[in-house]
């Protein structure tokens, strides 16, 4: 019987979060109370033993029924370097002062590309504590405040098959934007937007708003109907646009808030310590969304 070694996971990779260190190698992590502290970047955004189910009975000894699905994020964190590379070359421009849907630039992009980008972004979501929590909130609701370890196993056995179900049902027939800032940082948290919990089912109209570095974020969005070309446009947003999507990852974080060095004014929402969302579709990021060419 192989027993199955204890490992540090990642929720936040390290070849993503190392793109967000200042100039001394660390990052700014905010929590609920207001506390700030530096950190380097390797040590965030880790679960002890987060991709792992272990249902032996006895704590520390091997057991048939033990597994791991650490190697579903392979592919997603084998690339990501290079899907940052790519993201970082393509064209943009900067016109504030036209409709947000004209200025969208279309791009070239191959199938493959659009399979990694997708692979790594899905990944983001699928790791991230808010899905987790999502995970074994049916659980708790129904039976309470959970032991560690039990909670730990529903939510891997709920876990296990999202990152392969989300990203094969979207791959690269999507509608992709990645948007660049000029001057505002984007922030990062334990949550950002994106509307699918502990899937079993390829979910119907799946859409991500995900910050990928202090100057990137990526839109994936696949609606029930959209114009396919162009399938890749690169948008340069406002300060005030950056502004309004940080807004929207201290809505759905709860407990970390994660910066280069622009901290962010913390608002009620982060400081409630809930993972909260949009109460309507009448937002900012939905608005964004559906102002990308081919969107209806």
């Amino acid at each position: 019987m192989v027993k199955l070694k204890s490992a540090n996971h990642h929720w936040w990779p390290r070849g993503v979060s190392r793109n967000w260190a200042a100039e001394d190698g660390t990052i700014g992590w905010i929590k609920p109370d207001g506390t700030i502290s530096r950190v380097p970047s390797a040590k965030l955004g880790m679960i002890g033993n987060g991709h792992h189910i272990k249902l032996g009975e006895s704590p520390g000894k091997g057991d048939p029924w033990d597994s791991s699905f650490e190697k579903e994020f392979d592919e997603a964190d084998n690339n990501f370097s290079t899907v940052i590379s790519w993201m970082k070359s393509l064209n943009r421009r900067y016109m504030s002062q036209i409709c947000i849907r004209e200025r969208f630039l279309p791009q070239p992009a191959t199938e493959k590309q659009l399979k990694q980008l997708t692979e790594s972004v899905v990944s983001l979501a699928i790791r991230s504590p808010r899905n987790r929590e999502a995970s074994v909130s049916l659980a708790e609701q129904l039976r309470g405040p959970l032991l560690s370890s039990e909670r730990n196993v529903l939510i891997g056995l709920n876990m296990r098959q999202s990152q392969r179900i989300v990203s094969d049902s979207i791959g690269g027939r999507a509608k992709f934007a990645v948007l660049f800032s000029k001057n505002r940082e984007f922030i990062f948290g334990d949550g950002f937007f994106y509307n699918f919990f502990a899937v079993a089912n390829p979910p119907h109209s799946p859409k991500i708003l995900a910050p990928i570095t202090p100057w990137i974020s990526v839109i994936i969005c696949r609606p029930s109907s959209f114009v396919v070309e162009p399938p890749l446009s690169t948008l340069v947003l406002t300060d005030d646009e950056v502004e309004r999507c940080n807004d929207a990852v201290q809505i759905y974080s709860r407990r970390a808030l994660f910066f280069r060095s622009q901290q962010p004014t913390l608002s009620e929402h982060f400081l409630s310590n809930q993972h909260l969302t949009y109460a309507n579709p009448e937002n900012f990021t939905d608005n964004l969304i559906n102002s990308i060419p081919g969107v209806p």
